[in-house]
């Protein structure tokens, strides 16, 4: 039996909620002055909701005056005293309803927000502080219970609270040494505990919920708050194991590590003109200057120092296909977050180049797309450019669309006149895009420099050149196929390589590498 309200706005379904706090402490927590003092933001939350219900003590109260009600007929005047007695106990606990109600503005929750505000990586565990706010007129040893969920239910797939519920025992402040008076009643008093999120993927995700538990003056009724958080909770992709992984690259560290290497070939970009040398070839001769001068004339080149590169994400239907990569032999601690999608190993891939192209001097663009062209980033440079880049990527999702390549490179072609590196990132194994993917690179493969990576299935592999045994005729029956599946996608991939695009299957573990090490060989080589 429950008795009490909730307002429009409170949230219905938080007992099913994941209700974590801190472990309860042994001595009463007392306001710590150092928090009255610290730069920290103190933000109050919103009210979400109330709820007022009994406590177990008032439902044995009640029981015994039921019981109590079956006997008095047996004594003298027993209705009178049973009257008596279910009088005082109604009052008693009408009285300590109202007292809970009238100080149910006594403490509140606030937010304790770091200069960065909310915020992390995948896979990472960050600490929030939160902090009960009082006046300190009214304290008396009462111990409330504080509860942090997540604030709606699609962020239970994105954050988990790893803390115990907690109970805190509010304290009068101390008095000051030397014997001193008190505080005024007047001053604001802090309470704080913290609270250890995990975070599990990627994206802009609502505040948190923190749930608050009072109990009345004699424990007959508890009072319920809900409080939202204004502050988002904002989660990025972790790219250090990807930025660990292209440290160890060779073409890498040749080309920002030691920047010593020369590069092979010529630039693209005019500088001058001089006399002809032995060794020159004829496609450097300046056929017009060789006429007017009427001696032969070289066209010097020199390297493009600032190129373009788009990184071009899938975010179809395909790009919602779940990858297991392989786990690092030098990580031994678990990480704790969401399956990963192929759009997650995407995404990190993107992130991961334009920090590469950020170091090389290049400007880095962005194009994400299903059925067509859905947004676009102009290339560019600088922190600021790295910026908007991430802010892109932060909330992308899977759409419920086939990819379209014949419109994805027709509005490249009209969109884009300078020549750039096009760094596709996708699931090229369906076969019902073949097509479209063919006749899609014919439009950009003489303007642009098309560099293509594509997650290859487990199951895709030459016939028997794994060591498993295989036990059934349905095991052989799955060999076959996937070398028929891997014959079918080296064909496409030889189809491709005729009109100077590069193809490559890889695994979900080498995706990242390949990728970024693709776009870094063909800069080396100044393919522009």
């Amino acid at each position: 039996m429950t008795g009490g309200s909730k307002s429009s706005t409170s949230v219905g379904g938080q007992g099913a909620a994941v209700t974590t706090t801190v472990d309860a402490t042994a001595e009463p927590a007392r306001p710590n002055p150092l928090w009255l003092r610290n730069t920290l933001q103190r933000i109050p939350l919103r009210p979400a909701g109330w709820l007022v219900s009994p406590q177990e003590s008032l439902v044995w109260i009640i029981g015994l005056l039921g019981a109590g009600a079956c006997v008095v007929p047996w004594f003298a005047r027993g209705w009178l005293w049973f009257g008596l007695i279910a009088t005082l106990v109604t009052l008693l606990t009408c009285y300590d309803a109202i007292a809970l109600w009238l100080t149910r503005e006594e403490c509140a929750p606030v937010l304790l927000q770091p200069e960065k505000g909310l915020r992390g990586g995948e896979g990472q565990t960050i600490q929030v502080s939160f902090a009960l706010a009082g006046s300190g007129r009214r304290w008396r040893r009462n111990d409330i219970r504080v509860a942090i969920m997540p604030a709606t239910p699609a962020s239970e797939t994105a954050i988990r609270v790893k803390n115990d519920p907690q109970r805190l025992r509010l304290a009068p402040p101390d008095s000051p040494a030397g014997g001193s008076t008190p505080p005024s009643a007047t001053d604001l008093q802090l309470w704080p505990w913290t609270a250890d999120i995990a975070l599990l993927r990627r994206g802009l995700w609502p505040g948190l919920q923190i749930g608050i538990e009072r109990q009345s003056q004699f424990r007959l009724w508890r009072l319920r708050r809900w409080f939202d958080v204004p502050v988002p909770l904002r989660i990025e992709a972790n790219l250090r194991p990807g930025r660990q992984e292209i440290l160890r690259s060779p073409v890498y560290r040749m080309l920002v590590a030691s920047r010593q290497t020369p590069w092979t070939g010529h630039g693209r970009d005019f500088e001058r003109l001089r006399e002809y040398q032995p060794g020159d070839t004829y496609s450097e001769i300046a056929w017009r200057s060789t006429a007017r001068r009427a001696a032969p004339v070289t066209r010097l080149f020199q390297w493009e120092q600032k190129q373009e590169v788009y990184f071009v994400v899938d975010q179809s239907r395909a790009s919602a296909l779940a990858i297991h990569p392989s786990t690092d032999p030098e990580n031994t601690a678990p990480r704790e977050r969401a399956p990963r999608r192929m759009l997650d190993l995407a995404v990190e891939t993107a992130l991961v180049g334009a920090t590469v192209a950020l170091e090389l001097g290049d400007e880095f663009g962005l194009v994400t797309y299903a059925d067509g062209a859905k947004a676009w980033l102009r290339a560019g440079s600088g922190q600021s450019q790295l910026h908007q880049f991430r802010d892109r990527l932060l909330n992308i999702e899977p759409l419920p669309t086939t990819a379209d390549y014949e419109a994805l490179f027709a509005d490249i072609r009209v969109r884009l006149r300078r020549r750039a590196y096009l760094v596709l990132l996708a699931d090229l194994t369906e076969r019902s895009i073949s097509d479209s993917l063919r006749r899609g690179v014919g439009l950009v493969r003489s303007s642009h420099a098309l560099l293509m990576t594509s997650i290859l299935p487990a199951h895709v592999r030459p016939a028997f050149s794994s060591r498993e045994d295989l036990k059934s005729d349905q095991d052989v029956y799955a060999a076959l196929a996937g070398d028929r599946e891997n014959q079918r996608l080296a064909a496409l991939a030889r189809q491709l390589r005729q009109l100077d695009v590069q193809l490559r299957y890889v695994p979900a573990e080498k995706f990242l590498r390949t990728a970024v090490e693709g776009y870094l060989e063909n800069k080396r080589e100044q393919r522009l």
